[in-house]
């Protein structure tokens, strides 16, 4: 991971977003398998009356269906055009 921050919404004291940056596929994988983040995901459900995904960027095959099978509301944001010097 190259970035990541908790921000909170603007609108709520009570709204949070975690804002992430991965090196590619292979370093979100390995994220995701990562039994802390398991253990998050799984008590965020106790606590938390939300929890959503927005991807924004091209994402491959195996990285797509990973994020699938955790059974979060996913939307992806395909990149068509743009940069970033992240």
């Amino acid at each position: 991971m190259i970035h990541h921050t908790f921000d909170q919404d603007p609108e709520s004291t009570q709204g949070f977003t975690w804002s992430e940056v991965y090196k590619d596929d292979a370093a979100f994988l390995a994220h995701l398998a990562n039994p802390q983040v398991v253990e998050y995901l799984s008590k965020h459900a106790e606590i938390g009356d939300s929890f959503s995904v927005e991807v924004y960027g091209t994402v491959g095959v195996e990285c797509r269906n990973a994020m699938i099978a955790k059974g979060l509301p996913l939307k992806i944001y395909e990149s068509k055009c743009g940069y970033s010097r992240v």
